[in-house]
Parts: C-alpha cells; structure tokens; sequence
C-alpha cells in the first residue's frame, strides 16, 4: 500500500507543481502523478510549507546601498523616472469564502479574493509580498499597516520610492501620476510614471500564466484562506526563481487589460483622501528637476 510517507519527494514536489501551474483539482493533479486524491491532501500542505521556508532567500527587498542603487538605475532606464526601489500594487486571487465571513471576501467587483500586495523590481522580480487581507480591504489599507511602510517611514531606504497607482495617498516614498496633468511636463511625468509602474501589472499578468491555480481561468481556489495565502507565497517564491534562471513562459505573455474608468474614479478619490504636502512637494519636485 502506497502511503504519503512512502511516495518519493520527487514525485510529491511534482504533484504540487502540477496543481499549482494548471490550476487542476486535486483528484487531477494525483491521478497524473499515480497516486491517490487523500495522499495528495495529506502531503500538499508540508509541500507548500517546505517551498516557504525559502522565503528569505527568493523574496528580498534592495537593502543594501548597492542593491538599491543598481534598482533605481535599473527603472530609471525604462524611462528616466528616479529614486525608484519598486513598482508597488494588489492584485486579487479568487477563493470559495468560508459561509460565516463570506462578506469579508467580497471586494469591489462582487466576487470573493485575497487582494496581495507585491512590490516588484526593474527585472520583474517580487521584492515584498503581502499575503493575508480578504478581498474586501482596499490596498492603501493594506499598504498603511505594512512592515515596508514602515521601513519607508524610518528612512531606512534614503530617497528611495515606490510608484503606485492613484489609489495609494502621496507621501514623500510612495507616488502616484496627476489624476489631471495641466502641463508638458505633468504629462511626459505622468507617461515615465505609466511606464515604469507598468513593471508590475506585467509581473501580475506572468505569475498568473505561470500559475493558473492564481487565475480566473482556474476557477475560484477551493481551500481555506489560510492555505489559499499559503498557495500564492508559494507561486511568488516559484516565480521569482523562474525569473532569476530566464524560465520562460510555455506560452505569449499576456496582454494586462485596461482598468474600468469607474473604478478608478473611485480608486482615485479614495486615494486624494490621504495624500500629504510633503509627498506632493516630492513629486512636484520630481516634476521640476527631471521633466
């Protein structure tokens, strides 16, 4: 009789990685590895834990003074936008919500998600993630109470900042495009910030091609929202070494859609609500010297 224990590691890490690139059922991703639907439960979540003990070591923010110059160099080739140590964002992965806090998950287009903060780097590469807020909490919320903020705040990064998109307040690390650019400059500004935060919808767009079980195309992820955050760790850590050893996609990058005029109207103004003078006077000052 075949038991967890007696399955080669092998053959469970390819297990996993088959669920999590397909995006497959359980009953799947066993029947494929020629083992039994209740050995795979058993063993999938001491997979999962074992890849995120790798954390450390695959998803790490520029902290040296080197690593954050050769970052901000790196974006300001894209399109001459300085300082920047990462483009930051959410980005929702669907879940059957668990009954009793069903309302929790329902974020702003009705469906249930996890909303993951990630900050990405010039290269692609997933600096800091943020993986345990139900779909409901707007991404300001989730980025006001992160341990990156904080560090920000400290100055433990310098002049170093973080491009986002207008629902994230302006403070002096953190800023966004002119919701209405009136002048040239405002305008090459707003373009330089567009391209340069687009590194991160791009970064979005490949994880979940590499990943199906992250899409919509795999359907809603079937686990508790524990093992759900534990899924999408897993994937950013298997992402990022995909990217440090040019793994390439099995298929065309895909196309990231534009967002809905509606939502971010929305998004918007919830984001003015919180900008500061000093993050305006910084990016004011962005505006001056380099546009």
């Amino acid at each position: 009789m075949v038991t967890p224990r007696t399955i080669p590691t092998e053959t469970k890490l390819l297990a996993v990685l088959h669920m999590l690139a397909s995006g497959s059922f359980q009953a799947t991703g066993a029947l494929v590895a020629g083992i039994s639907q209740p050995s795979f439960y058993a063993f999938q979540p001491k997979v999962l834990d074992a890849i995120i003990t790798l954390t450390p070591r695959h998803i790490c923010f520029p902290n040296t003074q080197q690593k954050q110059q050769e970052t901000k160099q790196g974006f300001y080739l894209i399109n001459g936008y300085p300082h920047v140590l990462g483009a930051i964002d959410c980005t929702h992965v669907f879940l059957v919500p668990p009954a009793a806090t069903e309302h929790l998950y329902c974020n702003r287009k009705h469906t249930h998600s996890i909303n993951v903060q990630a900050i990405v780097d010039h290269q692609g590469l997933i600096t800091n993630i943020v993986v345990k807020y139900p779909g409901s909490v707007h991404d300001s919320f989730i980025f006001r109470h992160s341990t990156i903020n904080q560090h920000f705040q400290d100055g433990r990064y310098g002049n170093g900042l973080l491009v986002a998109d207008q629902g994230y307040g302006i403070q002096p690390w953190i800023i966004t495009p002119f919701g209405n650019p009136s002048t040239a400059a405002e305008r090459a500004y707003n373009e330089a910030h567009r391209r340069t935060h687009a590194i991160v919808e791009r970064t979005f767009g490949i994880l979940k091609s590499r990943f199906r079980c992250l899409d919509i195309t795999g359907g809603s992820l079937l686990y508790s929202p524990e093992m759900v955050c534990k899924i999408i760790l897993t994937c950013v850590i298997l992402h990022n070494i995909c990217v440090r050893r040019n793994i390439p996609l099995l298929e065309p990058e895909p196309q990231m859609p534009e967002k809905e005029e509606e939502e971010d109207a929305g998004i918007q103004q919830e984001g003015d609500q919180q900008n500061t003078a000093a993050g305006l006077c910084r990016r004011q000052h962005i505006v001056n010297n380099f546009f």
